[in-house]
């Protein structure tokens, strides 16, 4: 079982202290569980599907038991019980929060990042940048997907696209202008050794975008 946060055992407090209150326990008890509910149903479907014990209870199959017990479907088993598994294993620190001051993110983010990771169609310290920022902001996977891909384009080695020799055309120019206001003021060889290499560059990439 993970380890319970300071919020839940302060939670757990309250409801001690509260016991003759049934109303006030009740809400105690659904805010505890509110956020952390996804996170703790995968856990016990993982233990059920890998111990077996859908079999002991008179079911076929895990996905029998799943959606005859549980009203699941598979498309959902596998989501909860995988996402819950990838935390274990990549991100276990999660596992830990409390949902309520520190985020817990959505089984449909945590499936987008296993998809991806086992893919490997993305460069581990990018991954890795993408993926803190979606455990911690619980990304939506469509995000996810757009990250990734822009991730993907930028490792990937192929030539800049028309919109991106526009925009550095675009700033070499604006630097040649700064450089010309600034040229009082800078030494003359500094100042036309710079002019000339940057007339270079927006040559160069002017051509580029014809090439």
């Amino acid at each position: 079982m993970s380890k319970r946060s300071q919020a839940e055992k302060d939670i757990e407090r309250r409801m001690a202290d509260h016991d003759d209150d049934p109303q006030r326990v009740e809400v105690l008890a659904l805010a505890a569980r509110f956020k952390r509910s996804w996170v703790e149903l995968g856990e016990v479907l993982h233990r059920v599907r890998d111990e077996g014990e859908w079999d002991r209870w008179g079911f076929g199959s895990f996905v029998d038991y799943c959606r005859k017990e549980l009203h699941l479907r598979k498309a959902t088993a596998d989501k909860l019980t995988a996402s819950f598994g990838y935390l274990t294993q990549h991100a276990p620190d999660v596992l830990r929060r409390d949902g309520v001051r520190e985020p817990i993110p959505q089984p449909d983010t945590v499936a987008a990042l296993a998809k991806v990771h086992e893919a490997e169609t993305v460069p581990p310290p990018m991954f890795e940048a993408i993926q803190a920022d979606a455990l911690t902001s619980d990304l939506s996977p469509s995000t996810l997907a757009r990250r990734f891909k822009e991730a993907i384009a930028t490792d990937d080695g192929a030539d800049p696209g028309p919109k991106q020799m526009d925009k550095a055309v675009n700033l070499a120019r604006r630097l040649a202008d700064m450089l010309a206001d600034l040229q009082p003021d800078l030494p003359d060889e500094l100042a036309a050794d710079v002019e000339e290499q940057l007339g270079r560059l927006i040559s160069y990439l002017g051509d580029g975008r014809d090439r």
